[in-house]
C-alpha cells in the first residue's frame, strides 16, 4: 500500500515536470523564432564588386552681371532696402491722359512724361531726373544731340533738380523750338516698399512741340515693348533718375527708354504784299523785298507763280506774268514766269529742300519782285493774285 502510493506520487511529479519542460521549450521556440526574423544578415563586399561611385561635393557658381534683386521677403518680412532710386512705371500721354507711346503726335499741342519713382534711401537721395529725347534719323544706335543729328528740331532735353531742397523743372535744350511746360509732383506710397524708408513720388513734366519740330513715322510696324528702342525713324526718349550716392561710394542712375512719333506738318504762315511802281517801258523793281513765313517739319519745296495782271477799271488791259521776275530763297538770280509753270525758290518739281534743323518758323525774306513793263502799257492799278506753295515729300 504504500510502495503503491510512492509510484503513483512519482508518476504524477513527472508528469507536472514534462508539462513544465513542455511549456517552456515552447515559449522559447516562439521567442527565438522572432529574434531569430529580425537578425540582419551584413555582407561585407570586395574591391573587385565596386563598379560606380557618385561624388556630389563639388559646386558650380554661376555670375551673372547686373543690379541684383533684393531676395524675396517672407511674409511679415520688411523688403530689402535698395540703394538705386526705382522707376516702378512711366507713360508718355496726352494732357487728357492718353498714352502715345509708339504712336505719333501732332506738333503745337501739349504732352506729358508720367514717372513713378521709390528711392529706399529718402527722396533728398535723388538729386537730377533728366528726360533726353532725339530723332533717330533712321539709325537707333544714334544718341541724344550726336554728331550729324545736332539741332533744336531734333533734340530736347528736360530736367527735374532736386538740389537745392527746393525742386526746379528746367529746359536745357533746345530754346524756342519747344515750349517748356509745367510739372506736377505728389507723395504716394510704393507697396513694394520699405513703409519705413521708402518715399514714392508721382511726377509729370509737360511740354509743348512746335511746328518744325521733325517729323517721325516709325517704320509701319511699331513695337508696343515697353522700356525698348526698336522702331527706325522715330523719336527715342531715355528718362534718367540720378541719385546723390548716399550709402554708396558714388552716384547711382536708373533709367528708360521709349519711342514715340510724330505727325508731319506743313503752312506758308504769310507773305508780305508786293507793289511795283513805274513807266511804260521800265523794268521797274518792287518797292521793297517780301518776306515769306513758311512753317514744315518734313523735306519741301516752296514755289511761286504769279496771274495774269489785270487792269483795275478796263478788264481787257492785262500784262502776261511773263514780265515779272522774281528771285529768293535759294534761287539766286533773277528769273521769268513762264505762263504755266511755277517758279522755284526751295527745290524743284522732284527734289526738296532738308527739313530746318533749328527755328520753329522759316522766313525767307529776300524775295525780289521785277516787272519789264510793256511800252505803251495802259496806265492806272493792276492786280494779280500770287500763289505760293509749300510742299513735301509725301
Amino acid at each position: 500500500m504504500k510502495n503503491n502510493r510512492r509510484k503513483g506520487g512519482k508518476t504524477i511529479l513527472n508528469r507536472r515536470i514534462f508539462v513544465n519542460f513542455l511549456f517552456v521549450s515552447l515559449l522559447l521556440s516562439v521567442f527565438s523564432g522572432i529574434l531569430i526574423e529580425r537578425i540582419p544578415i551584413v555582407k561585407i563586399v570586395g574591391a573587385g564588386d565596386i563598379t560606380s561611385h557618385v561624388d556630389s561635393n563639388t559646386l558650380l557658381t554661376l555670375s551673372i552681371y547686373g543690379d541684383e534683386e533684393p531676395p524675396e521677403e517672407s511674409p511679415g518680412q520688411l523688403p530689402a532696402l535698395r540703394i538705386k532710386p526705382k522707376i516702378n512705371w512711366y507713360d508718355f500721354q496726352t494732357l487728357a491722359g492718353v498714352s502715345k507711346l509708339n504712336s505719333q503726335i501732332n506738333v503745337n499741342q501739349k504732352y506729358k512724361f508720367c514717372i513713378n519713382i521709390s528711392s529706399d534711401q529718402g527722396w533728398d537721395d535723388i538729386e537730377y531726373i533728366d528726360i533726353a529725347a532725339w530723332f533717330d534719323n533712321g539709325d537707333d544706335s544714334k544718341t541724344y544731340n550726336n554728331s550729324g543729328n545736332l539741332g533744336g528740331n531734333l533734340n530736347m532735353f528736360l530736367r527735374y533738380e532736386n538740389t537745392t531742397g527746393t525742386a526746379n523743372y528746367v529746359m536745357l535744350w533746345p530754346d524756342d523750338e519747344v515750349v517748356r511746360g509745367t510739372i506736377t509732383e505728389t507723395v504716394v506710397s510704393d507697396p513694394n516698399g520699405n513703409p519705413e524708408f521708402t518715399e514714392c513720388h508721382n511726377l509729370t513734366f509737360s511740354f509743348m512741340p512746335r511746328h518744325q519740330f521733325r517729323y517721325a513715322p516709325g517704320d509701319d510696324s511699331w513695337d508696343d515693348t515697353k522700356n525698348t528702342i526698336n522702331d527706325v525713324w522715330s523719336w527715342n526718349f531715355k528718362i534718367s533718375v540720378i541719385d546723390s550716392g548716399e550709402n554708396a561710394t558714388s552716384a547711382t542712375t536708373s533709367y528708360v527708354k521709349d519711342e514715340f512719333g510724330v505727325y508731319p506738318y506743313t503752312e506758308v504762315v504769310s507773305a508780305g504784299m508786293l507793289t511795283i511802281r513805274g513807266n511804260p517801258g521800265e523794268n521797274a523793281t518792287a518797292t521793297s523785298n517780301v518776306t515769306i513765313n513758311t512753317r514744315s517739319n518734313i523735306d519741301y519745296s516752296l514755289s511761286v507763280d504769279v496771274e495774269t495782271l489785270t487792269h483795275k477799271t478796263y478788264f481787257t488791259a492785262n500784262i502776261s506774268n511773263q514780265t515779272i521776275w522774281v528771285r529768293g530763297g535759294d534761287l539766286e538770280t533773277f528769273t521769268n514766269f513762264t505762263g504755266s509753270n511755277p517758279i522755284y525758290l526751295y527745290g524743284s518739281a522732284s527734289t526738296y529742300r532738308l527739313a530746318d534743323i533749328d527755328g520753329a518758323i522759316k522766313k525767307t525774306s529776300d524775295v525780289e519782285y521785277k516787272c519789264n513793263i510793256p511800252f505803251g502799257q495802259r496806265a492806272g492799278d493792276y492786280h494779280s493774285t500770287i500763289h505760293y506753295h509749300l510742299r513735301t515729300t509725301i
